[in-house]
């Protein structure tokens, strides 16, 4: 098991500081691809994930601010979408960080029953560590989506869970 940096995570609304933030991560290599450019626009599907000392460690985002272009909304699933911090990529945080995502995302979508949900992502398909993140998460492959991005072409893996 990896030990994390942090003792507690929590899910916040997303501030225009925090947004401002987010703007400025930059990845390294191929991932570079994930950075953000423009903030992130706060809404109440676009979340913040903060650790203990109230620092920025990632962000989420549910339904269509999760779907990337051509994605259909599925009315029987609800689209997560996460982010984390740079700083934090590649050293086994990932799983600790998305669990608490995803309990997040369950509790939010329908708070009477968080079990029932069935939820949806897209990794990018050459992204072997978060494809193999997702299924130890419970999610299986359900399909493939591309869609034009920045001028390419762009593949995706779908993936969803059983509930």
């Amino acid at each position: 098991m990896t030990t994390t940096p942090w003792t507690a995570l929590t899910v916040e609304h997303m501030t225009a500081a925090h947004a401002a933030d987010i703007a400025t991560w930059r990845y390294d290599g191929p991932w570079a691809v994930y950075d953000p450019g423009e903030p992130p626009v706060p809404t109440d599907d676009y979340r913040v994930v903060l650790d203990e000392e109230r620092a920025v460690v990632g962000f989420c985002c549910l339904g269509a601010e999760a779907r990337v272009p051509g994605l259909a909304e599925d009315p029987g699933l609800i689209d997560v979408g996460v982010g984390l911090a740079p700083r934090h990529v590649h050293h086994g945080y990932g799983r600790a960080f998305a669990s608490v995502v995803l309990d997040w995302a369950r509790s939010h979508a329908a708070p009477k029953d968080p079990d029932s949900i069935r939820l949806r992502a897209v990794v990018k398909d050459w992204n072997t560590p978060s494809l193999r993140l997702t299924r130890a998460l419970g999610f299986s492959e359900s399909g493939h989506h591309r869609c034009e991005q920045d001028g390419a072409v762009v593949t995706y893996v779908v993936m969803t869970t059983a509930s």
